[in-house]
C-alpha cells in the first residue's frame, strides 16, 4: 500500500497540473476539474489497472479523459433538467463571444465524445494538449509516422462527426 501511495504522489508532483489542465479543457469549469481530479486519485488508489500499468502516465490521463467525458454525459443529463447555465473559462469578456465560444466548444467535445476511445485520445493529445507527434508516439509506444496516421485518421472522423452536428442543427432551424 505505500508504494501505491507513493507511486500516487509521485505522479501528482510530476502530472498533476497537466491532468487538471486536461480536465478543466474537457469539462470547461475549474471547479469541475478540481472535483474531477479528487475522484482521479481516489480512482487510482482503489485501482489494479493502475498498479499493474506500464505506463501510469498513460494510465492516468486515460482514466482523467474518460472521468470527463462522464461528467460531460451526467452534467448534460442534470443541465437539460435544471436548465442552469454556466460560464465557460476564457479570457474574452464580450458576452456575445463567451456565447458563441461556449456552442462551439460544447459541439466539437460532443463530437470527441463519439469518436472511438483511441481516436479520442488522439484528438486530445495533439490537439487540446498540444503534445509533439514524438511525446504522445513515446507514451502510446508507436513510431512517430503511425501517430501522424492516427491522429490523420481521428481528425477525418471528427470532420465527419462536426458535419453530422451541423446538419442535425440546421435542419432544427428550418
Amino acid at each position: 500500500m505505500r508504494d501505491r501511495r507513493k507511486e500516487l504522489l509521485e505522479l501528482l508532483d510530476r502530472s498533476g497540473a497537466s491532468l487538471f489542465t486536461l480536465l478543466t479543457r474537457l469539462t470547461l469549469r475549474e471547479d469541475a476539474a478540481e472535483e474531477l481530479m479528487q475522484e482521479l486519485f481516489l480512482k487510482l488508489s482503489n485501482s489494479r489497472g493502475f498498479e499493474k500499468s506500464i505506463s501510469p502516465d498513460a494510465y492516468a490521463r486515460r482514466t482523467a479523459i474518460n472521468l470527463a467525458f462522464d461528467w460531460r454525459r451526467k452534467f448534460r443529463q442534470k443541465d437539460k433538467a435544471q436548465n442552469f447555465a454556466y460560464e465557460v473559462v476564457s479570457n474574452d469578456s464580450s458576452p456575445l463571444s463567451k456565447i458563441i465560444r461556449t456552442e462551439e466548444l460544447e459541439e466539437m467535445l460532443d463530437a470527441i465524445e463519439k469518436l472511438n476511445e483511441n481516436g479520442r485520445q488522439m484528438i486530445i493529445m495533439r490537439y487540446i494538449q498540444q503534445q509533439s507527434y514524438e511525446d504522445i508516439a513515446e507514451q502510446i509506444g508507436k513510431t512517430t509516422h503511425q501517430v501522424r496516421a492516427l491522429c490523420s485518421k481521428a481528425m477525418t472522423c471528427l470532420r465527419d462527426k462536426m458535419v453530422t452536428v451541423s446538419k442535425k442543427i440546421s435542419d432544427k432551424e428550418t
